[in-house]
């Protein structure tokens, strides 16, 4: 036996078992005693033995070999009492689990150095100790004697061999979980100690940064613009109201990331927090633990690789507990969009240090529930136009009507501004920048990496709809309905599209969240929001986002509900036309709809040249909706006569002769329309002439007869007196008499019901163009002249003024 083992065995705590086994007076004992005594010590012997285990330490692991063989013993005795069977079984498997448990670990553990292999050497002192004890009660029951005299003993205590057996039990149980915490504890404190010998700083030096460590912030913008108010508004909270806690919130490439840093290196932050302002962009960042690892490294903290989250945030918090500083988040939408409840418990237990200012940059308006700084900021919007231009001036040196064009076609987003004034700066010409925006609108718009979100306009807006398919097709479909804007009533019959899981509304709430679309109240009712996008969104959505099935699939729904759709049509085939897939659709919707606004000439147009290869029926109706268009809504009356001209070729290849009539109508209506003042009833008299001619002769049957109305007849032949009043300022023979008049001078204007009456009569008569003199002498006509009407209604309105009720003559 080592020196180690001896010294073990003549220590203090192992002493008692001994001297309990060595009795005194043994010597004294009759032989049959003594030989039941040198079988007791026999088995103290053994336990003795087992006791070398301590001393085995030294030499690393053996001794776990040791206590295994000490417990297989101990199994050993328990089995021999025969008597007691069922109460040994119990602990035999207490015994077992302490073997396999020993056995488990035994070529796992290593030799242990300093205070910690005391401290062990004691835990296993412990349950050899446990072991002993129940060694010496098994063997004072004389479990291993052969005798019919000590087994019938036996089995009449068996009572008492099972309280003791019980009494083993609850022993080694209670042995067996003070040991195993003794070793897990242990093993702990052994890593620890291992890891830190390895570091070249203390855990102390790891955690907390010195008072004069500087945080990392990034240089303020160089050219910076027009946002004067909104960092004021934010310096102020940060200096009045320490330590505060400050969002800017706004569309992705309006400037936020500008602004922030424009608040930390403001003179009145840095005077508050001198080198303990730091900025971090999240947008590498997806997970809370991410967001914690980059601010430890703009904190100056040092993590190791193995380091768990939990403890990584622990260290963080740690290191701004007896600081005082602002933190800024930049794009903080990436990790919260990812790992929600995480980010915003950092930031909370960040909020409740009591000298850490918080800022934050998000697009997405729904920020985690913090108690943030009242009043909070107001939602960042586009330049103005005077910081639009000063930011071009800075970049580009080039300024001329084009500048105004390209910041105007962006709706003055600073990201877009400086992007285009630095591709103008290197064309050298505003002009060939622009041609290049009607060419790719936001695809244009980059600097370097298409995908880095400050350098590309399609960047910052993808980093927003990542994986928001729905959000991103009502998206589409609000800038296909743009430049009006969408008024928020009707986005409810968007719910009719196919194979959605989201609501409408819920997508729509995520796209203001996200700061992808606006409302603004109209000016004569504020409970009616329309909704806008700006530009560059636009634009970049309808080249990469709007699919010919999702225009189908938007169109099927506007035509089902034109009332609420009528008023984007144009927006809406203006995207179409460009699309070979949908121009037929586009067709069906000029078709469809009941009135064209007069701005469609163009599409009408189009309309037109595609329809040349479609059905007849369908040029008929479309040049007939150009000419309504251009008659009734610009005005423009010699294209609305060639569009009715166009009508009535073709009508007239069908040999339609009703559809005739209705077309030549609306061609002497363009008239009717457009020489309204006197001095203008001279002008195309014999065009006119000829169809009104045309008129009467299609309203006729084929046996003469004509088979109109009386309002077709009144409206050709108040045309006709417009004619003949031409014909009468330059002295020409009047062809055809109107028939609304009694007189040749065309001045004794025939009432309604005359009208009417004579239109009667004539029709049994004869066809048209009638002559009114046939039938004078046999209608009672109301009817006077015109000065003579004029005076009796003024001597009718005096009388009633003065009380005398007359009435005037017909």
């Amino acid at each position: 036996m080592s020196a180690s083992a001896q010294a073990v065995d003549n220590s203090g705590p192992l002493d008692a078992p001994q001297s309990s086994v060595s009795s005194p007076t043994d010597e004294h004992r009759p032989p049959e005693a003594k030989k039941l005594f040198e079988n007791a010590k026999t088995a103290a012997r053994t336990a003795i033995e087992i006791l070398g285990v301590v001393a085995e330490m030294t030499e690393g692991v053996p001794y776990l070999g040791t206590v295994s063989k000490a417990l297989t013993a101990f199994m050993k005795a328990l089995d021999e009492i025969d008597a007691c069977r069922e109460s040994c079984r119990a602990a035999l498997k207490d015994a077992k689990e302490f073997e396999e448990l020993i056995r488990r670990f035994k070529t796992k553990w290593t030799h242990l150095e300093g205070g910690g292999e005391n401290d062990l050497r004691l835990e296993f002192a412990e349950l050899a100790r446990a072991i002993l004890e129940c060694l010496e009660t098994l063997q004072a029951l004389k479990v291993d004697s052969q005798r019919l005299r000590d087994r019938a003993r036996l089995y009449l205590k068996k009572n008492d061999i099972r309280s003791c057996v019980s009494k083993c039990q609850g022993n080694m149980k209670t042995a067996k979980e003070k040991f195993s915490m003794a070793v897990a504890l242990d093993t702990y404190i052994l890593v620890r100690e291992i890891h830190e010998r390895s570091q070249p700083a203390t855990v102390s030096q790891i955690v907390v940064p010195t008072a004069h460590t500087k945080w990392r912030l990034r240089s303020a913008t160089a050219i910076f613009h027009g946002r004067k108010s909104e960092v004021k508004a934010a310096v102020d909270l940060i200096v009045t109201k320490a330590p505060a806690r400050v969002a800017i919130l706004g569309p992705g490439g309006i400037g936020k990331t500008s602004i922030a840093l424009a608040v930390l290196h403001d003179v009145r932050v840095k005077k508050l927090y001198g080198n303990h302002r730091c900025f971090m962009s999240c947008e590498a960042t997806t997970t809370a633990d991410a967001a914690v690892r980059a601010l430890a490294d703009a904190l100056h903290v040092v993590l190791e690789e193995s380091c768990s989250a939990e403890s990584a945030r622990d260290r963080v918090l740690l290191s701004l507990t007896e600081v005082s500083g602002i933190v800024c988040f930049d794009n903080l939408e990436t990790p919260l969009d990812a790992d929600k409840r995480a980010v915003e418990d950092l930031l909370n237990d960040i909020t409740a240090l009591p000298s850490v200012a918080l800022l934050i940059t998000s697009r997405d308006k729904s920020i985690p529930t913090l108690k943030w700084t009242s009043p909070r900021l107001t939602h960042i919007e586009p330049f103005s136009r005077k910081a639009a231009l000063a930011t071009w001036d800075d970049i580009c040196d080039l300024h001329d009507e084009y500048t105004m064009r390209l910041v105007r076609a962006v709706d003055r987003m600073p990201l877009a501004v400086t992007l285009l004034a630095r591709l103008a700066s290197i064309e050298q010409s505003p002009r060939l920048v622009w041609n290049r925006w009607e060419a790719e609108r936001t695809d244009m718009i980059h600097d370097g990496d298409r995908n880095d979100r400050l350098y590309s306009v399609g960047a910052s807006i993808e980093l927003s709809l990542r994986d928001r398919a729905e959000a991103a097709a009502l998206l589409g479909i609000i800038c296909m309905c743009l430049p009006y804007g969408v008024w928020d009533d009707r986005i409810g019959s968007l719910d009719g599209l196919k194979d959605r899981r989201e609501s409408v509304a819920s997508c729509l709430t995520l796209l203001k969240k996200l700061s992808l679309v606006y409302t603004e109240s109209v000016s004569w009712d504020t409970q009616i929001q329309i909704i806008r996008v700006l530009s560059p969104i636009r634009h970049h959505m309808l080249q990469h986002h709007v699919s010919d099935e999702l225009f189908l699939k938007f169109t099927d729904i506007a035509m089902a509900n034109q009332y609420d759709w009528l008023l984007h049509y144009r927006a809406i085939m203006t995207v179409g036309w460009k699309r070979p897939g949908c121009r037929e659709r586009c067709v069906q919707m000029v078709i469809s709809c009941p009135v064209i606004a007069p701005d469609n000439i163009e599409l009408l147009s189009q309309a037109i040249g595609t329809a040349r290869e479609l059905d007849h029926q369908i040029q008929l109706q479309l040049h007939r909706q150009l000419g309504r268009a251009c008659l009734y809504g610009v005005g423009e009356f010699e294209k609305a006569r060639s569009s009715f001209s166009k009508v009535i070729e073709l009508d007239g290849q069908l040999g339609d002769r009703k559809a005739l009539f209705e077309d030549w109508k609306e061609w002497i209506l363009t008239f009717r329309v457009e020489f309204r003042d006197p001095e203008d009833e001279c002008r195309h008299l014999e065009e006119v002439q000829n169809a009104i001619q045309n008129a009467w002769d299609l309203g006729r049957n084929e046996s003469g007869v004509w088979n109109h109305n009386f309002l077709d007849y009144w409206m050709i032949a108040k045309t006709q007196h417009y004619v003949n009043e031409g014909r009468r300022k330059l002295h020409m023979h009047v062809i055809h008499r109107s028939g609304l008049y009694s007189n040749n001078d065309s001045t004794a204007c025939l009432d309604y019901n005359d009208i009417e009456h004579t239109y009667n009569q004539l029709v049994s008569m004869s066809s048209p163009p009638w002559d009114l003199s046939s039938i004078l002498d046999t209608v009672p006509f109301r009817s006077f002249d015109r000065i003579t009407r004029h005076k009796a209604l003024w001597r009718g309105r005096t009388q009633r003024l003065s009380g005398v009720v007359t009435r005037a003559p017909l």
